[in-house]
């Protein structure tokens, strides 16, 4: 049985968001523990449910005890494809800072005065720097 004080305590700590998604408050101790076990998960399939058509009915039935398998691989690969997509961003902007750094310190008139200094002494100048 669950007193006020429990159930209060309860829907503070689901926060207002995940609070919103369970009428029942008498489930209120599996969705606490689904929390605490699977803490990513549980705030990403909030996010999920909320753009449903009826996000209470979807948040109980995907956190039921028979669907929770199906649950938590679904919302990882949500999570991983996130991260992925977050990790190849990072790496474009590295790689157009680093484009830049070498366009703004690109010396083409030093760089024209060595391949004239090896044509003069009749070296091939093309290999020597790679560009």
């Amino acid at each position: 049985m669950l007193d006020n004080k429990r159930i209060s305590v309860m829907r503070t700590r689901l926060g207002e968001r995940a609070s919103r998604l369970i009428k029942n408050d008498k489930f209120l101790p599996m969705f606490r523990n689904r929390q605490i076990k699977y803490q990513r998960e549980f705030e990403e399939s909030v996010k999920i449910a909320e753009k449903k058509r009826n996000p209470e009915h979807f948040f109980a039935k995907i956190w039921s005890c028979e669907n929770i398998e199906k649950t938590l691989k679904l919302i990882r690969s949500v999570i991983y494809k996130a991260i992925e997509k977050v990790r190849e961003l990072q790496e474009s902007i590295k790689r157009a800072k680093r484009e830049e750094d070498i366009k703004s310190n690109y010396n083409s008139s030093g760089r024209a005065k060595i391949v004239e200094l090896f044509k003069a002494k009749g070296k091939d100048y093309n290999s020597l720097f790679g560009l």
